[in-house]
């Protein structure tokens, strides 16, 4: 693949393209791997010695967001997918969590777990928080794929959520909107292909009351200050100096393709490839695209 010209829109993949992976057929494990005051639950599928793959999942979300890419992956390579600090069945974490901490934790994850090197994926919130762990640690990440995520500062914010900005009167609005039954109502938006990840599906992430806590209290941060959050991490993508692929759902409704293009451009090198049919879940609503996606990517890598 080659980075594209401005206003490409980039390699599209259709959803019933043939998939270039070897499917396994070992079971997927899940370790629980204390990294400092944090116990992490991660699933780990794959055999020992093959190219490690580190699935960062996003929010709502927890490991299992990411089931059906690690089955896919796990015939050529060894795949972690965590829950991150306050979600799923991990530990807690504090309420000012937010990307630079989560990325401490995984630099630490990675440590504990003795791999030298991981192809490092972010979905959604796991985009920055994978950035700014490439950048911070640039010896332990081989290759960087991020999908449907925001790691600007100008993101645009739709008029409803910019009611969680005001101190008093927004913490009411976070908790409607990133209460259970808001982020229930979220799938109806975010969720194209509804036939492959259906609404009981998406509330599983949702009945760990951490996780639907932790949820809020990121969003509530970002959208109150995007550029001291993010202007970091905005910073740091003309840094990463590894293979990088951008792939991105063609009906995202939270984060348009034209962010997806600008990211891939502040991206040296970075290839940008468009889902079709596919709304802001591609883990659960395409995961033979994203499979494909991060073995282009690793390809292009030296580990």
């Amino acid at each position: 693949m080659e980075r594209h010209p401005p206003g490409d829109s980039g390699i599209r993949l259709p959803g019933l393209a043939r998939s270039i992976y070897m499917q396994s057929e070992s079971p997927v494990r899940t370790r629980y791997v204390d990294c400092g005051p944090h116990r992490l639950a991660v699933d780990v599928a794959g055999r020992v010695g093959t190219p490690a793959v580190l699935l960062v999942h996003g929010i709502p979300g927890w490991r299992r967001t990411w089931r059906e890419v690690a089955e896919r992956l796990s015939g050529w390579g060894q795949v972690f997918a965590p829950d991150l600090a306050g979600f799923g069945q991990s530990s807690g974490a504090p309420q000012t969590f937010h990307a630079s901490d989560h990325a401490d934790v995984l630099v630490s994850l990675v440590h504990r777990l003795e791999l030298s090197r991981v192809h490092l994926v972010g979905f959604d919130f796991g985009g920055p928080t994978a950035v700014l762990m490439a950048t911070r640690a640039p010896g332990l990440v081989a290759s960087l794929t991020l999908a449907a995520t925001n790691v600007l500062t100008d993101t645009p914010i739709p008029l409803p959520l910019q009611l969680v900005r005001p101190p008093a009167l927004g913490d009411l609005f976070a908790r409607l909107f990133f209460g259970r039954a808001g982020l229930s109502m979220m799938w109806r938006a975010a969720v194209v292909r509804r036939d492959r990840f259906p609404l009981h599906d998406y509330q599983d992430a949702l009945r760990f009351p951490q996780g639907v806590a932790s949820t809020r209290n990121i969003f509530q941060g970002s959208l109150r200050d995007l550029p001291g959050l993010y202007g970091s991490i905005e910073s740091a993508l003309a840094t990463i100096d590894v293979p990088c692929g951008v792939v991105w759902g063609e009906r995202d409704p939270f984060f348009p393709l034209a962010v997806g293009r600008r990211t891939a451009l502040r991206i040296p090198g970075a290839t940008f490839s468009v889902l079709e049919g596919c709304g802001h879940f591609l883990p659960k609503e395409d995961p033979d695209g994203v499979a494909r996606v991060i073995q282009d990517v690793y390809g292009r890598s030296r580990v």
